[in-house]
This record gives structure tokens, sequence and C-alpha cells, in this order.
């Protein structure tokens, strides 16, 4: 590595354009300011000046150097500059959550997006663990969970929670519909799919629902804002968050299954307990936290 100090010397040298005025600004003498120039010779295996009596020019190989701490100089006085700077409306900002989530934080970050273009949003949809494994990992700054999760390493906060909704087809509105019927009508499967059907199924058909394998899977689908389409043209059911069902465009052509027992699944924000997040992400947090 080149040394920072011969560096800084030759490239102050190049700037005045003087031996013995350089060594008065560094507080050198100027035998020292020639010493550095041809040690740094030495370590680059170069000459970097041509001596013409009491004046120089640069070689190509000097020239070379001499724009490249040049740019290294004015890269590290940016640096510094944007580490003591915390701008509110400009950087990265990295999220994790559901895929229905998503859809619903989706649309309102990029809102805060158009109107400071300098601020990029990044939304990872994936399961919780892989979530909390990014956040551990530093590759997202905060994520938005499921599940308690117990960790020496993360701060969560309940956010509140969502009620899981029986979706089915318009014509079925306000019916009391059995399992049975349900099950010939058949299930809209989809990424979390088994899982919230697992837990609004076992809450309210305790009569007649026992094993996931009992229901009738007869679509699959991972894009979230098409999950609701099968349905919506009366070929199934499925389960999805409430707050994802009122994202979907076709409103009048779908409906909520009335249940006797509500269902909720209860969400998390965690990040890093002692990783300092930037100010930029305050508004998100916010924002999250009212929903």
């Amino acid at each position: 590595m080149l040394n920072n100090q011969w560096l800084n010397t030759f490239i102050t040298l190049v700037d005045i354009r003087h031996f013995t005025q350089t060594s008065d600004k560094l507080f050198m003498t100027q035998p020292g300011v020639s010493q550095h120039i041809k040690k740094l010779e030495e370590q680059v295996g170069t000459l970097l000046l041509q001596r013409i009596g009491k004046k120089f020019e640069l070689t190509q190989a000097g020239e070379a150097l001499y724009n490249f701490g040049r740019l290294r100089a004015t890269e590290e006085a940016d640096l510094l500059i944007s580490l003591k700077t915390d701008d509110p409306y400009s950087g990265d900002c990295r999220f994790g959550c559901s895929g229905s989530m998503a859809m619903f934080l989706y649309p309102k970050f990029l809102s805060r997006q158009s109107k400071h273009p300098e601020l990029h949003i990044s939304i990872e949809a994936a399961p919780d663990q892989r979530i909390i494994n990014a956040v551990l990992n530093n590759n997202i700054d905060i994520g938005i969970i499921t599940q308690h999760v117990i960790s020496t390493e993360l701060e969560q906060e309940s956010l509140g929670h969502d009620a899981l909704c029986l979706v089915v087809p318009h014509q079925y509105k306000n019916q009391k519909m059995t399992f049975v019927e349900l099950n010939q009508l058949g299930f809209i499967n989809h990424p979390n799919g088994e899982q919230y059907a697992e837990q609004v199924l076992r809450a309210n058909y305790k009569d007649d629902y026992q094993s996931i394998k009992q229901i009738r899977k007869i679509s699959y689908i991972n894009q979230l804002n098409q999950i609701l389409l099968p349905v919506s043209m009366g070929l199934g059911y499925t389960v999805l968050p409430r707050t994802t069902i009122e994202q979907f465009e076709l409103q009048d052509s779908i409906a909520i299954l009335p249940s006797d027992t509500i269902v909720n699944e209860e969400h998390f924000l965690i990040k890093k307990k002692f990783r300092q997040l930037p100010k930029r992400y305050q508004w998100f947090i916010d924002l999250i936290k009212k929903q």
C-alpha cells in the first residue's frame, strides 16, 4: 500500500511546484521533502519527477500518481462530510416483510420516494425466518414479522394485529358456509395459504376440520396481487389478511365470509439492538406504527 505521508508530500510539492515552500508548508526540512519523494519513487518502482535545476517536470508515472492522490483526497473529504451528515431525505432504506404487508406498504413508501428522489426504497418479501436472518446479517435494517422472537441482538416491538379472513366469490356474501361447501368450492393456495387456512379453519370448523390434508386445493399462485383473481372469477376461496383484501381492485366480485371466531395475525417490527439507524428511517417507522 502507498505510504500516505509520502504521497501527501508528493501532492503538496506538485501543487506548490517549489521544494523550499513545500518544506515550509509541511513543517519539514527541504532534505526531508526530497527524502519522501525518493522513498515514494522506490515504493512505486519508477521516477516520478524529472529534475531540471531547481525546477522539475512530472513523468508520466508522476502525473498518474498525482491524479490518483488528488482523487483519493477528494473522496476522503467527501466521505468525512457524509459521515458527519445524517440527511433524512437521502440514502438507502431497506425493509423486509411478508408479501401481503409489502403490497400494503410499498405504495405508501413510493409516495415518500417520489417527494424525495434521493431516497432509495427496497422491500424484500420473505418468510419470517429469512427476514430475521437478513436483519441479523445487516442485509436489511427493518423487518416486519408475525412471530415473537427472543434474541439478545434484536429489538422487537408489537405493531398490533390484522384479522385473517375467508374470502369467497361475491355470490356467497353474507352466507354461512360449511367446511364441506368450502371444500367443494376449492382452495386457492399461496405462499402463506396453508398457514392462514390452518388457523382460520381450525378456529371456525372444529367439528369438521381436523387436518390441512383435508383441504382441496385447486390452484396455487405466488404473486400476491393475483391471489384474489380466481376468487373474483368464482373459482374458489382463500384466506388472507383483511388489509390485503382491501387492496384488491375488484371489491364487488369478492366477499369476506362471516366467521364466528376472529383469528388475528400479530405483527412485530424488528431491528438490530445496537445498530443506530439513520434519520431517514424515522418517517417510515412512524408510518408503519400508524397502520
